[in-house]
């Protein structure tokens, strides 16, 4: 498939100006035998690769076409050379990406000419792009770095509650996310725990998730003694502290926070412009819980009135983020079409409930990518049972 004039690539070599002639003598141009599948960004080592097409070979056209397709995004350009074309058949070539087709019976000073005067306008391009593809391939890194980071602040282990059990899955829209969550023991009777959602999603949104962490307070300790913080006077603390740090870009946060009592199975919690808690009972009916309470990060004198919910067995108390509520091919948000798969896998176990929830989130985006982060907690109630 690549040329194999061997004297030609001679000739074009000791015309050419000595700074391209490596484009003479990588992999691809000296292999007289390559086939088209077998030529990679990977494996070409030139700035150009020649594509001999012959009339007496009708495969060698296709070739050349399937070999500009799978170079035409890379460093590497394709020079057709051949004979007796058709405007269809240069038509074609071209619109594949090859950079010129040229006549072999061209003389090999006017074809080193024709070369030289097309790596001097394409090399340029063609090292700036090898840059921007190694600039990505390290931003990539570093962003994989940043997902691996953000969750292991994560909890690995979930508090084991008597007569309880709680579920959570997160699944960020891009390499970091937005949301956040936590599941923590706050004493021998208490567990903390709370859904956040950023406004937007990416790094920007991944950084105020660790400040969220970072500045949650659940107790005041003095000594060996110590108080728990409610969750309504943890979320006013928080949105103090955020507005103290006077960030230039505005940190919108929403977030619910919940204190589960294991002994009395109350659980009071507070929201902060968070979509409202769950309730959802053994037989599929599913309730909307109250409670009020605006943004972190606008008002300083906000108040998130706490609200208690003493839970039942079989009962299950779910938290999640806005972007599940993306349940739909249009990617609109549409809370009543959540509702129904909730209800719909009600007597599902409750961890295979969230993961069949996420997948009917999935399957209504294109590719299966999701256009917002994804996040659930949920708190099951059991009768004598302990979380394995």
């Amino acid at each position: 498939m690549v040329s194999d004039q061997a004297s030609l690539v001679r000739k074009l070599s000791e015309r050419i100006d000595p700074q391209w002639v490596k484009i003479l003598h990588g992999p691809a141009a000296r292999t007289a035998d390559a086939k088209s599948e077998d030529v990679t960004p990977e494996t070409v080592g030139a700035d150009l690769v020649l594509a001999e097409v012959s009339a007496k070979r009708p495969q060698t056209l296709e070739q050349a076409i399937a070999l500009a397709s799978r170079l035409r995004d890379t460093p590497t350009g394709v020079l057709v050379l051949a004979d007796g074309l058709s405007h269809r058949e240069r038509t074609a070539l071209y619109r594949a990406g090859v950079l010129d087709c040229i006549s072999l019976d061209a003389h090999p000073e006017e074809l080193a000419a024709h070369l030289t005067s097309l790596l001097t306008a394409t090399h340029p391009a063609s090292e700036a792009l090898r840059r921007l593809r190694e600039y990505t391939r390290h931003l990539d890194e570093q962003l994989r770095l940043a997902q691996r980071l953000q969750m292991d602040f994560l909890p690995h282990r979930l508090p084991r509650v008597e007569g309880a059990k709680f579920a959570a899955r997160l699944e960020p829209a891009a390499w970091v996310a937005g949301d956040f969550y936590d599941i923590f023991r706050l004493d021998e009777q208490h567990v903390g725990f709370y859904v956040a959602d950023a406004i937007g999603h990416g790094i920007p949104a991944a950084l105020l998730t660790v400040f969220v962490k970072k500045s949650l307070q659940t107790k005041h300790i003095e000594g060996k003694h110590y108080e728990l913080i409610g969750p309504d006077e943890a979320l006013r603390l928080l949105n103090l502290d955020l507005l103290s740090a006077e960030l230039q870009e505005t940190p919108f946060i929403t977030m619910a926070y919940g204190m589960y009592n294991e002994t009395t199975r109350e659980c009071v919690y507070a929201r902060a412009g968070h979509p409202r808690p769950l309730l959802l009972q053994k037989d599929g009916t599913l309730e909307e819980l109250e409670g009020e309470g605006p943004l972190l990060g606008i008002f300083r004198n906000a108040k998130f009135p706490p609200v208690c919910k003493r839970l039942e067995d079989g009962q299950r108390l779910i938290l999640y983020t806005d972007g599940a509520e993306r349940v739909e091919p249009t990617s609109v948000a549409n809370t009543d079409r959540l509702f129904q798969v909730i209800q719909a896998n009600a007597a599902l176990p409750l961890e295979t409930m969230l993961d069949t929830i996420l997948q009917t989130v999935r399957n209504a985006t294109r590719d299966g990518r999701l256009a917002d982060d994804v996040t659930f907690v949920a708190l099951e109630l059991q009768r004598d049972e302990k979380t394995s």
